[in-house]
């Protein structure tokens, strides 16, 4: 069986023209201009130091996004033997990379972020990862360093976290 068209020039441009939107809309989703994780998200969490667990009975992070940009506003983390308050950290975000003083630390969508990165510490490297994954009002955020050489981390920290503005 044969199967003919009577497509004209002007359909076959007009397809093209409809593809061309479909994979130009295509890649935006896919590349979104910034990661979708602003705002204030409060929860709890489990941090690990030395093999030690700690609960944490409030960590707050604070994120903002625009033009290229992807901030660490600020945040904290009170655990029961120990707290943290985090400072400003802005990266530049484009076509899916995280880039932090112009080199590439990680990767991103519109609803995950994953970073690391390795820095001298002493004579050796500590080298930090962190991922973070939202879903609707929910932020599942984890991080752990690790020495040069050493398999078990320094510290672990997994929190989950619920947007609240």
């Amino acid at each position: 069986m044969m199967i003919t068209t009577n497509s004209t020039a002007g359909d076959s441009m007009k397809q093209t023209f409809y593809i061309s939107i479909l994979v130009s809309l295509i890649s935006l989703v896919a590349f979104a201009s910034e990661p979708n994780i602003d705002g204030r998200w409060v929860g709890e969490g489990t941090y690990i130091l030395d093999g030690e667990i700690t609960y944490c009975d409030h960590v707050e992070l604070v994120f903002s996004s625009s033009n290229g940009e992807f901030v660490f506003e600020e945040g904290s983390r009170n655990c029961s033997k120990h707290n943290e308050t985090f400072y400003r950290v802005s990266t530049d975000v484009a076509n899916g990379e995280v880039l932090f003083a112009g080199q590439v630390v990680g990767h991103y969508t519109d609803t995950t972020v994953q970073m690391g990165f390795r820095q001298p510490d002493g004579n050796s490297f500590r080298n930090w990862r962190m991922s973070m994954r939202r879903q609707g009002d929910h932020l599942m955020y984890e991080e752990s360093r690790t020495m040069e050489g050493e398999s078990t981390p320094l510290i672990s920290f997994a929190g989950v976290l619920v947007k609240k503005d």
